[in-house]
């Protein structure tokens, strides 16, 4: 399975870290020029700020714009892929970990990360490759940086886009359309920034690229508000249909090989 590693042109330590990492896992990669939110025109953001449950910063349009980009590709070229923004961690089995969910049909979607929030996941787990397990994913709060992507999770993500507009790229990965959804156990991957909530040390200094620009002002609060509960709602559905089968945790990363 190849990679699509997301990175922006100005972060080349970020891609020669990627780079190095990819070589040292076997893992063949294409680089995916990310969508810079300084060189966004004015006319585009105002197009895709407000299609949201809140007004969009730039840093997040441009970030939605970059991955739907790799969503394209994987869509195009039929085949699974993994997709990484360019500040995530993997551990040293994530090439065996992939060759094993190459040949799962039953998923359009696995998350091979953790943040440090809880999620919610199914009680049932299904062995993967040593420790690792795969359980389907309920409910995700935040995390875009490593997942494994099939052609049919792409066109649900493409379809919800196009008739929905943009939003937070890992919100709509994890609660837009309604993806066949996984979660890896234990994770194989952070980001660079999670590091120290889990004693890991960190192999490259890390720099946020979200300038703390003011939000825009819209006059559509309502209609931002009634996006927030519908979402909300869903989301409520969703963990209530699953009250018996599923349980709430923390994913640990797997220490031993990050």
């Amino acid at each position: 399975m190849r990679a699509l590693v997301i990175n922006l042109a100005r972060s080349r330590e970020r891609m020669d870290f990627q780079t190095a990492q990819l070589a040292g896992l076997g893992i063949e990669f294409v680089r995916v020029e990310a969508i810079d939110a300084v060189a966004l025109d004015a006319d585009t953001y105002q197009a895709k700020a407000y299609d949201w449950e809140r007004p969009l910063r730039d840093t997040e349009v441009a970030c939605c714009l970059s991955h739907t980009k790799a969503w394209q590709i994987v869509l195009e070229s039929n085949r699974p892929h993994l997709v990484l923004e360019d500040d995530a961690l993997l551990c040293s089995k994530t090439g065996t970990l992939i060759q094993a969910l190459e040949s799962y049909h039953n998923y359009d979607c696995v998350n091979l990360e953790t943040r440090g929030r809880r999620k919610t996941v199914s009680k049932k787990k299904t062995p993967l490759i040593e420790d690792f397990k795969i359980s389907k994913l309920i409910q995700n709060k935040s995390g875009a940086a490593a997942y494994v992507l099939w052609p049919d999770g792409a066109k649900k993500l493409l379809n919800w886009i196009e008739t929905r507009g943009l939003g937070l790229a890992d919100a709509i990965i994890a609660a837009g359309p309604s993806l066949r959804h996984g979660q890896i156990e234990p994770a194989a991957a952070l980001q660079l920034d999670c590091c120290h909530l889990y004693g890991i040390e960190c192999p490259l200094e890390t720099q946020t690229h979200i300038h703390h620009v003011d939000k825009p002002v819209a006059n559509m609060v309502l209609r931002f508000r009634w996006r927030r509960l519908l979402a909300q709602l869903k989301i409520a559905l969703r963990k209530a249909r699953a009250l018996t089968t599923a349980e709430s945790k923390e994913i640990i990363p797997s220490k031993d090989s990050l």
